[in-house]
């Protein structure tokens, strides 16, 4: 209920202000007259949609008629009051306040005006306001800009016109916005209304080449020819040859000089634009034309020497200068276009010459002062010309011509205008990076980093500064290691250690070179110490271990040579360290094997066992720890542990038969007479040695054979 009664209140505004509109003024006759009346049938009819279509019409054939925009506004403010009231589409009602508003405000000009239209705009604008309310619709600046977009995207453009407006206020949307406004009404053919929002867009966008075209056409269209003159020059200074704006100067000019046929300064300008379009002979005809009406013309015989400079007649262009240069010695234009000649020429000299005199007679003149430098830049040495740049340049002329040397591959040359550049202005970041890559590409890696230094100094957030600092330390290490890497195939191996150990901060590489020269020397303690250096700055490599695990081994330390082994072979299953694992172990089981059994023919037992223990941990079949062990266990009266032992020696070697024998008396300790006989037996078909054990061998069988039958 709360909404009904808001939306009668704008109902009724609306309304109000309606019906205080006059009627509409007598129509004019024709086409005109034809999409009037019947749009004033449809508004009686309350058919506000038609009413509105046939009114458009009617202003796009007259879109000074008031009484046509008049009918127009009531169309869409009885609308908009239909769609608040009847269907509740606030959606659709705030678009018809916004068109009766765009008709209101921006359509007219100032002389156009309508009774109680001020009254009128207030009403409307409240009403649009509560609609908007209604709708939560968003008022900011960027969103009004926004919705105008969608708005003219979908044809409605007084709506859209009027958004744009509102988006306008903000500073930063004001020329687009007022673009947009101008397009709409040149859209609704209103080009005079166009033309005011193009002006005022363009006093907020200069520089805006497209904008300027769009308001120098309708100035064109409306016969507004100076001022379309004036916009199509300056549009043309800012590009350059462009054929459309050429020709529509062109016309503008031949319409002007069919009115006025004896204008020297007509005939000269069509000229120009006859020699921008490149046909020469037409421009001088015209320039002809010109110099008849007026001799005296400076511009025109300027012209006519720029048009044969341009089809490379020079001869004839400096005729064309001298003959103003003759009336007028110090005219700094013919004396430009003739040092740009003689420059054109090839004649640096005389260019030079030319180009001072006109620095004689006016110090600023820009031209002179641009083309003078390329001048000297061909004529004097590199060094010459930086320090005329020193004295007379700016530091980004000098930093150019820095860039211009390095790009040649005069790299000294450039290293010298990149100082002087940054001695002119130490701000530029660049040219400290391009100095630093310079020293560089020289192999100077010392005064490059220091350049870069001085630079990270400076700018401390400058990316390019950081990343060239970054790589031209790595093209230093790289070189580096390099030069040591030559000494190492040399064979110079102390001076590739010095070499490597010059690189800071030390590198894997690095440290891996230092390591492979002590080796090449046989320093194996020193190798191993800058292998393991090498391993804590890159734990990943696999080939770090191998090679200490290689060089324990030569020194026969078995222990940290399988430890390391171990390693590589983890990181690396494909590693070579597999194969020098095994023989490491097997060299290490025997090493410990050898120190158990002297441990064992010194009677110490317990020490000698844990050998013994350590190699079969390594070695599970080891038969000698078997059998070493075995004789420990005899030793220590237990009996089936070493007979357990004894026929592991037998399972995993037959270069102990005498295990045969032990197994034999230590069954024959416990009564086991069938498994002696057996064990005495398979030890004398093994054993050939003629010996006490055997002796004993042969007779104990003879005692056991009544057993051993008897069972």
């Amino acid at each position: 209920m709360m909404k009904r009664k808001f939306l009668g209140t704008i109902c009724c505004l609306v309304i109000s202000t309606f019906l205080c509109i006059p009627g509409a003024e007598a129509a004019s006759p024709g086409a005109f007259a034809q999409h009037y009346d019947a749009a004033q049938n449809y508004l009686m009819q309350n058919q506000y949609s038609s009413a509105i279509v046939e009114f458009r019409k009617a202003l796009r054939i007259n879109f000074l008629d008031n009484s046509a925009r008049i009918g127009i506004i009531n169309s869409y403010l009885a609308r908009a009051t239909y769609y608040a009231n009847q269907e509740k589409n606030y959606e659709k009602a705030a678009n018809d306040f916004r068109s009766a508003l765009f008709y209101l405000r921006i359509f007219p000009n100032k002389d156009q005006t309508i009774q109680n239209s001020a009254g009128m705009i207030t009403s409307a604008a409240e009403n649009l306001n509560q609609c908007l309310k209604v709708i939560s619709f968003d008022t900011t600046s960027g969103a009004r800009y926004k919705k105008a977009e969608e708005l003219r995207a979908a044809a409605n453009f007084s709506a859209a016109a009027f958004e744009f407006s509102k988006a306008a206020e903000n500073e930063k949307l004001s020329g687009n916005a007022n673009e947009q406004i101008a397009d709409i009404l040149k859209v609704l053919g209103n080009e005079p209304r166009s033309a005011d929002y193009y002006k005022t867009a363009l006093e907020i966008k200069p520089t805006d080449g497209n904008l300027r075209m769009k308001y120098a056409r309708t100035l064109d269209k409306l016969g507004r020819y100076d001022e379309a003159v004036a916009q199509y020059n300056e549009a043309l200074a800012n590009a350059k040859g462009d054929m459309e704006i050429l020709y529509a100067l062109e016309r503008i000019y031949l319409k002007k000089l069919a009115v006025t046929p004896s204008d020297a300064e007509l005939n000269a300008n069509i000229g120009a634009i006859k020699q921008a379009q490149g046909d020469f002979e037409t421009a001088l005809s015209y320039y002809g034309k010109a110099e008849k009406l007026n001799p005296s013309n400076v511009t025109t015989r300027l012209n006519v020497g720029t048009l044969f400079q341009q089809r490379k007649e020079y001869q004839k262009a400096i005729q064309s200068y001298d003959s103003v240069l003759t009336l007028y010695p110090n005219n700094t234009q013919a004396l430009l276009y003739k040092a740009q000649v003689f420059k054109e020429m090839g004649d640096n000299k005389t260019a030079l010459e030319l180009y001072k005199k006109i620095l004689s007679i006016d110090p600023n003149n820009a031209g002179a002062k641009a083309e003078i430098g390329d001048v000297m830049k061909n004529t004097l040495s590199p060094a010459e010309y930086i320090a005329f740049l020193e004295k007379n340049g700016s530091a980004n002329e000098i930093y150019d011509y820095a860039y211009k040397l390095h790009q040649e591959n005069k790299t000294d040359d450039a290293i010298e205008a990149y100082k002087a550049a940054i001695e002119k202005d130490s701000a530029k970041a660049d040219a400290y990076v391009n100095l630093a890559i310079c020293y560089a590409a020289k192999n100077d890696y010392n005064n490059a980093v220091s350049v870069l230094n001085t630079a990270k100094t400076k700018f401390p957030a400058n990316n390019l500064v950081l990343k060239t600092l970054q790589s031209v330390q790595n093209d230093s290490t790289n070189s580096k290691l390099a030069a040591a890497s030559q000494s190492y195939e040399n064979k110079n191996y102390q001076q590739a250690i010095q070499q490597y150990l010059a690189i800071t901060p030390a590198t894997e590489d690095s440290t891996l070179g230092i390591a492979a020269a002590y080796q090449a020397m046989g320093d194996y303690n020193s190798a191993i110490e800058y292998y393991k250096k090498a391993e804590q700055l890159n734990p990943n490599n696999a080939d770090t271990p191998y090679y200490i695990g290689y060089l324990y081994s030569e020194q026969q330390n078995w222990a940290l040579a399988e430890s390391y082994l171990k390693k590589a072979v983890e990181k690396n299953p494909q590693s070579e360290a597999k194969q020098l694992l095994a023989y490491v172990i097997q060299n290490g089981s025997l090493s410990i094997l050898n120190e158990g059994i002297d441990l064992y023919e010194k009677s110490n037992y317990q020490n000698a066992l844990a050998k013994f223990n350590e190699v079969l941990r390594k070695e599970a079949t080891n038969a000698y720890a078997y059998y070493y062990r075995g004789l420990i266990y005899d030793e220590q009266k237990q009996t089936k542990l070493a007979i357990s032992d004894y026929q592991n020696v037998l399972k995993y070697s037959n270069e102990l038969p005498i295990a045969n024998y032990m197994l034999a008396v230590d069954y024959d300790t416990l009564n086991n007479y069938k498994e002696a006989f057996k064990y005495y037996q398979q030890f004398i078909s093994s054993y050939t040695t003629d010996d006490e054990y055997l002796k004993y061998a042969k007779s104990r069988i003879e005692e056991l054979k009544p057993f051993v039958s008897g069972s």
